[in-house]
């Protein structure tokens, strides 16, 4: 069967192995002295597994040992233009390509049942891509002033729910044309998509949307770690968080959640998804969310954390509950240096990150302000931190609203030290510190600082 998803023309090369051990030879036309590298997919990223040369002929040789891991893997020449291979069940694979072609990021794989299912499964997808853009476009091109625009959203939305359900149907061919393959067992359940159609629990659900949120990940093995040997599950995982969460910490958090209770079934698959969130979360913030996944999900893991998301963690451990409020030293609208620790000392304190550049601080802080004035009398005291850069439009923003407790500024903006300490990602930010100077709470919304205070002083 001529494989659907790569294009090439080449030479068969055979070569001998052991009984289990999986052989991939090929050839790369008239090109000797060749470096070839070999990696196995792990999310969107590769593992580098083995590098060879060819041959004066072109010829190459790759054996993978008994206990290989069955994925997709890349061959490339640079990194840049891989060219991917379905390994599974198969004893050897052959390949071929000529120079340019692998530069491109080509190669023809030939004889392969594993790598034909692949081809034709990414087809059917490509297809379904296809029809659901162009029903996007469609419905984006509906003006809400057209006499028939709920009949005519109906019938895409209908359209939309008929593309699914022909997608799945075509997908679940594929292991009674392919049985036994890595395409069948493990990408096909990745490539569906939940049809709330096929169950009786979707019709509590007014929109696909919700129905995603709540059924995402339907039809996925979590029991099964070759899923992580592929880009499909970190795709949807990206989806997932991108288009079925609410963007807010607390929406996020609930996504978190719904993702580990499949992910939690195997821990390689575990391990991978925590070490995606926690990285995810250390690009896009806040860090409030690096510190609920590893706190959450973390223990017992063994993580391959990159570097900047080892450095946010062991930031965010030294401003974690019950450590000791980091020190500042910052002047006050005099000029003078003010310093948290003795401001704070022997009471329950809060320090206020703010900004007067900040709408959301502007419209909060006098709500905050009449809070504190509450509790000042019952021994709460306020270090609040402006993350200014101009003198007169701080100074403005405080006799404007009159608020009288302890300000300081770098006026530094969002390159102030503090930012870095406290691990500031937005303001308004508040830290309630006890008595004794350690972090009691934390990155909560300015609208439940009076509930909590309540807790702490009745």
């Amino acid at each position: 069967m001529k494989h659907l998803f790569f294009s090439f023309f080449i030479a068969l090369f055979s070569l001998v192995a052991t009984a289990k051990d999986l052989v991939i030879s090929g050839t790369i036309k008239n090109t000797p002295n060749l470096k070839l590298f070999l990696a196995i997919q792990k999310g969107k990223e590769s593992q580098l597994i083995d590098s060879t040369l060819t041959d004066a002929k072109g010829n190459f040789l790759f054996t993978l040992k008994e206990g290989y891991k069955q994925g997709i893997y890349k061959l490339w020449k640079t990194k840049e233009k891989s060219a991917p291979i379905i390994i599974g069940k198969e004893e050897k694979l052959t390949l071929a390509a000529t120079l340019e072609e692998l530069n491109d990021g080509f190669v023809q794989i030939i004889s392969s049942k594993e790598n034909d299912a692949y081809a034709v499964l990414t087809n059917f997808f490509k297809l379904y891509n296809s029809e659901v853009d162009s029903l996007q476009h469609l419905l984006n091109q509906l003006s809400r002033f057209d006499s028939q625009y709920e009949t005519q959203r109906k019938k895409i939305k209908s359209s939309y729910s008929n593309s699914i359900q022909r997608y799945n149907n075509s997908v679940r061919l594929l292991p009674s044309m392919f049985s036994g393959t890595f395409a069948s067992e493990v990408l096909c359940p990745l490539y569906l998509v939940a049809d709330r159609s096929e169950f009786d629990f979707g019709k509590n659900f007014d929109t696909d949307e919700a129905f995603q949120h709540a059924h995402f990940f339907e039809y996925v093995n979590f029991s099964d770690p070759r899923i992580i040997n592929t880009a499909t599950y970190e795709m949807k995982l990206f989806t997932y968080l991108d288009q079925y969460v609410d963007h807010t910490e607390a929406g996020f958090k609930k996504g978190v959640d719904n993702i580990m209770k499949g992910a939690q079934k195997n821990s390689d698959v575990r391990d991978f998804t925590v070490a995606y969130l926690l990285e995810v979360f250390t690009k896009k913030g806040p860090p409030a969310l690096v510190e609920y996944v590893h706190d959450s999900y973390s223990e017992g893991c063994e993580l391959p954390m990159k570097s900047e998301t080892e450095k946010l963690l062991n930031k965010l451990k030294l401003i974690s509950n019950g450590t000791p409020a980091p020190e500042l030293l910052i002047n006050d609208i005099n000029y003078q240096p003010v310093s948290l620790r003795n401001t704070l000392k022997g009471n329950l304190g809060m320090v206020y990150f703010w900004a007067s550049t900040c709408p959301h601080c502007m419209e909060h802080t006098p709500q905050v302000y009449e809070v504190y004035k509450k509790y000042k009398s019952k021994g709460l005291e306020v270090y609040s931190v402006s993350l200014d850069n101009d003198y007169s439009a701080w100074l403005k923003a405080i006799q404007d609203m009159k608020i009288e407790w302890i300000n300081v500024s770098e006026l530094k903006g969002w390159n102030s030290e503090c930012i870095n300490t406290y691990a500031l990602e937005r303001t308004p930010t508040i830290f309630l510190v006890d008595k004794a100077g350690n972090i009691l709470d934390k990155n909560f919304p300015p609208s439940e600082l009076e509930e909590k205070l309540s807790k702490y002083l009745p």
